[in-house]
């Protein structure tokens, strides 16, 4: 055999393990959702089976054809041999892609695949295994075109992927940790303090509220959007935080036991606040219990003479302020650091007396929606006080927010229906929440749903009764995902709504063709959830 003919060979071994890494788009997106955890991305398998083997399935079907027909041409000339083994390549490649583009459907999905450099990295890691075990079957010396069945097992290769990446993304996830660590040290000898926020829910709007009211008297930099991971916060400290800051807001998320006691080692901060806890992330977590233990590490972390603040919710949290005994502090009942009197709430927002423990009340109107955003103000102002701010900079600032993205969002559409976007809010007590805001409203009420996902054990009781408190308040359910929604469509009946008002959708693409179709002035839509959809 001449160099043109095993040219030709080895490039028709090699192109279905190139051609995965196409194929593999969707795979790669949902392994980004679950934060690249072995577990996360197993479940997002399983959940969606035949959605996560198919393109492997395709691109298998379509090289073995490819391979069969460019065997035919081994016995031409080897010029001729090497041409044809190039088109054959060349169109396997372009079937991964359309397989991919098919799978990802780029312009359907909410969230959409980063490329990021740990995106690249396991890309590399996926090209790595696909050519390790094409090497092994040639070394077994499996027939010629064994390795057109590689991406039948695609989701299990990319599992190996993730295996085989981790140790490097460790590695890389210490070394800017250690240097996140670095540059807060070195700040802090500039008269940097550091506030960590956790919580199960209103973490990101209690961070967003308090840096309006900071900003105007301290120099102060928040985390951005949903930066709540180690390498998320490494990344905003490393490129943003420098020496004019007084003031550092990390919020602080978890999926894992370990998640903010990880976070507080790196960033050290030196005042915390703890927004809520309740029903979130249970199927890595376990129960509300350990949900309450896992948010409790900020507290743990703060030095002796720190500052605790936490919300007053006469359940979990005020359980735990009980138990610490750094110094603290309650907001949200009357005579607590912050509460709120002559409350009124309207479907546009809210306006009620901000009262604080020394004596100081200032009249407050905001644009955000629901007693639980009165709250989430009252958290802010409790810490912006405690720090040094005026009590009407405080007010000010509370009357200037706008509504966080896809945190019950207001806008009209088009069609002239009123959304209300509560799509980023996954887990019970939010949700119930959200409808008590809907149920302000006049007009037909609506709530457009997939459910909940991560929630273990519960997760099947937990959409039931969605759709029971569902049925209290609106007169239309839209479900999206059929299998997934089930429990609720049975909470919705069972607690009587109309069959006839219950109408379910595989996709919210799907959903949202039939909302325009159906609803306009009058009516009032509820996004509620958007993360199950990710996977449906």
């Amino acid at each position: 055999m001449n160099i043109l003919s095993a040219l030709a060979l080895l490039l028709l071994w090699l192109a279905p393990a190139v051609a995965m890494l196409y194929a593999a788009r969707q795979l790669v997106q949902f392994a980004q959702l679950a934060s690249y955890q072995l577990g996360g991305y197993v479940r997002a398998v399983r959940r969606l089976p035949g959605r996560c083997a198919w393109p492997g399935l395709a691109l298998g079907v379509a090289g073995l054809l490819l391979l069969f027909f460019s065997s035919l041409t081994q016995r031409l000339h080897p010029v001729l041999s090497l041409l044809a083994a190039l088109l054959f390549c060349g169109l396997l490649l372009v079937c991964g892609y359309v397989i991919g583009l098919m799978a990802y459907r780029e312009k359907q999905v909410k969230v959409r695949l980063v490329r990021t450099p740990r995106v690249k990295r396991l890309y590399g890691a996926l090209l790595l295994v696909g050519l390790l075990l094409t090497w092994a079957m040639y070394a077994l010396k499996l027939p010629f075109g064994a390795s057109a069945l590689l991406p039948l097992l695609l989701p299990l290769w990319l599992l190996l992927a993730l295996v085989l990446a981790w140790p490097l993304e460790k590695a890389i996830q210490l070394l800017y940790r250690a240097d996140a660590s670095r540059v807060l040290d070195g700040l802090r000898q500039g008269g940097l303090r550091v506030i960590g926020i956790t919580g199960s829910y209103g973490k990101t709007t209690v961070k967003n509220i308090l840096q309006a009211m900071l900003r105007d008297t301290y120099p102060t930099l928040a985390s951005p959007a949903s930066f709540n991971t180690p390498l998320g916060l490494a990344r905003c400290i490393r490129g943003e935080l420098g020496p004019q800051h007084r003031f550092f807001i990390a919020e602080m998320g978890a999926r894992h036991p370990q998640d903010i006691r990880v976070l507080a080692r790196m960033i050290r901060p030196e005042l915390g606040i703890l927004t809520a806890i309740g029903p979130q992330h249970l199927q890595t977590l376990g129960n509300v219990k350990k949900v309450g233990e896992t948010k409790y590490a900020l507290i743990r972390a703060l030095p002796e003479d720190g500052f605790a603040l936490f919300n007053d919710d006469g359940g979990p949290v005020r359980a735990w302020y009980e138990k610490t005994a750094k110094p603290k502090a309650l907001a949200g009942s009357p005579g607590s650091a912050a509460w709120a009197e002559d409350l009124s709430l309207s479907t546009t927002g809210s306006s009620f007396t901000l009262c604080f423990a020394d004596g100081a009340r200032e009249a407050v109107s905001t644009r955000l929606s629901g007693e639980h955003n009165v709250r989430n103000i009252l958290l802010a102002a409790a810490m912006a006080r405690h720090l040094g701010v005026s009590p009407r900079r405080i007010a000010e600032a509370a009357g200037q927010m706008q509504p966080v993205a896809s945190r019950l969002q207001t806008y009209h559409h088009p069609k002239g229906y009123l959304v209300i976007n509560n799509g980023f809010n996954s887990n019970p007590d939010s949700s119930r929440k959200a409808l008590e805001v809907l149920s302000g409203h006049p007009g037909r009420l609506v709530v457009v749903t997939p459910g909940f996902i991560e929630l273990g054990r519960q997760e099947a009781s937990s959409n039931r009764r969605l759709g029971n408190d569902i049925a209290a308040v609106a007169h239309t359910a839209i479900l999206v995902g059929e299998k997934h929604t089930r429990p609720i469509r049975e909470g919705l009946l069972e607690s009587g709504m109309s069959p006839d008002n219950i109408h379910v959708f595989r996709s919210l693409a799907e959903a949202n063709r039939f909302i325009e179709e159906v609803f306009g002035p009058g009516d009032v839509l509820l996004y509620e959830n958007d993360l199950p959809d990710h996977y449906g």
